[in-house]
């Protein structure tokens, strides 16, 4: 390991954490917790939570849902070291091992990003709520992240994503990540499109700021039956609280 990348785990082990302690910040850790106190109750599943889990209140029961078993994932991601085990395998976009109406609360922090259809996502977290339910979702604001170079995805996009399957799009979303993240030019991020498109790779396929993420919400309750209950900005991201009819 080069001397710059020890410094660089060290600050954001020890620094940073001194610093927002010194100005009186907390982390979004600290507040995703504070609204699940005052949010979550009752029986309900997190997917995708990987290392980070959400620490839920007491009076809540969770059980953690993921797309790969866990000897799967700790391959997949073998810089972490402590992987929170799924007791259920689904994909977010059809929650197809879970019943209807059998959750009091469903989590999926940082997950919708990744998914190609994230209007058919939210129809399924809809369908396996109870009424009264609560979908707590964390979003990365994409003008604090490394999706910054990126455009917001605009409505129009999200509902031909829904209505005709998101196949039409895929290659496109590739060259945006290869040409804005990877920050590769024209020739070499169209190959690089290729490479990642070929073995379907996982990236942010949808980027969002605030406002966007607000008029992705507004028009969710029309198909989902999804309201928004609570929203607020959280450093990097937005953590958005929907209540299901």
């Amino acid at each position: 390991m080069s001397d710059l990348s020890i410094m660089q785990r060290v600050k954001h082990k020890f620094a940073t954490p001194f610093v927002r302690r010194m100005l009186g910040r907390r982390s979004i850790f600290e507040v995703r917790e504070e609204l699940a106190q005052r949010y979550l109750k009752g029986q309900g599943v997190e997917i995708g939570g990987l290392n980070s889990p959400l620490k839920v209140p007491a009076c809540a029961t969770v059980r953690y849902a993921d797309i790969k078993p866990l000897g799967e994932l700790k391959a997949h991601y073998a810089d972490i070291s402590i992987i929170q085990r799924p007791d259920i395998l689904t994909d977010l976009e059809s929650l197809d091992s879970i019943p209807d109406a059998s959750l009091d609360f469903f989590i999926a922090n940082h997950v919708l990003e990744h998914v190609e259809n994230p209007l058919r996502a939210l129809q399924s977290v809809s369908r396996v709520l109870r009424s009264g339910g609560i979908a707590f979702i964390a979003l990365p604001d994409k003008r604090y992240t490394f999706d910054k170079l990126r455009t917001v995805t605009p409505l129009d996009h999200l509902i031909r994503d829904f209505e005709d399957g998101p196949e039409w799009s895929a290659y496109g979303h590739y060259c945006d990540w290869a040409l804005n993240v990877e920050g590769l030019r024209s020739k070499e991020a169209a190959d690089r499109a290729s490479i990642l498109m070929s073995g379907r790779h996982n990236i942010h396929f949808h980027t969002w700021d605030f406002a966007g993420m607000a008029e992705l919400f507004s028009y969710t309750e029309g198909i989902t039956g999804l309201t928004v209950k609570h929203s607020q900005q959280n450093r990097s991201e937005c953590i958005w609280i929907l209540t299901a009819r």
